[in-house]
């Protein structure tokens, strides 16, 4: 009986040793995975942006919402999880959407900076993640240049979402928001694809410490 006592405490304590093992191993996976560093807030975690109508219910082509900020219809999406190294900073771009936007009439004027058809025009958005992996705060904008396959070009002051991507980031913060951009330019039924190139990675004495990093989406 003893001795059945010892080997079942044996098992217990080797079976116990293996899962904590595992569990590590798990926690190294993850962390060492540029893949699993982000997460994107629950909805009812994240606020919706003030200059937009929360297009979080719009997922069919042809979709449509309304609230305080105005009207949306979904006119393409693409769900996308795009992971880019620029150095030390760890680059994501997710689910990108194309809307038409009929702002609410307190936030025609506004809009009025990013298009002359600032009552109703169209837009592409997409959710950006950033992560700095160095030991020194870095300058970095995700968006330093978008291009629609048809040639029309924004940079990163024609995002009016306006979360704070751009900018200071220190060692071992991550930021999490949007981005939208007008699309004045492109004819919706032309847009096929786009890209995205960050800007390098400056000191913050402003000295390249990398240079950019491209994605290109297909739509």
């Amino acid at each position: 009986m003893e001795k059945f006592t010892l080997i079942l405490i044996s098992f217990i304590l080797l079976a116990g040793c293996s899962i904590s093992g595992q569990s590590q191993q798990s926690k190294a996976e993850v962390k060492n995975n540029p893949e699993a560093v982000f997460e994107i807030p629950a909805k009812e975690k994240y606020p919706n942006n003030p200059q937009a109508a929360d297009d979080r219910e719009l997922l069919k082509v042809g979709d449509r919402t309304e609230d305080e900020n105005g009207q949306l219809t979904l006119e393409a999406i693409k769900e996308v999880e795009k992971f880019k190294q620029a150095g030390p900073v760890k680059v994501m771009v997710k689910d990108v959407k194309v809307m038409n936007y009929t702002p609410s009439p307190d936030l025609i004027d506004y809009f009025h900076a990013y298009t002359h058809n600032e009552m109703n025009f169209n837009y592409i958005k997409f959710t950006v993640a950033i992560k700095n992996t160095g030991k020194q705060t870095v300058n970095f904008a995700p968006v330093d240049l978008l291009e629609t396959n048809t040639g029309e070009k924004k940079d990163f002051n024609d995002d009016f979402y306006l979360e704070h991507l751009t900018g200071s980031i220190k060692p071992g913060e991550e930021k999490v928001g949007n981005m939208g951009f007008v699309l004045n330019e492109t004819d919706i039924s032309d847009l096929q694809s786009i890209k995205i190139k960050t800007s390098n990675v400056l000191s913050d004495k402003k000295d390249s410490i990398h240079g950019p990093t491209t994605f290109k989406i297909e739509l």
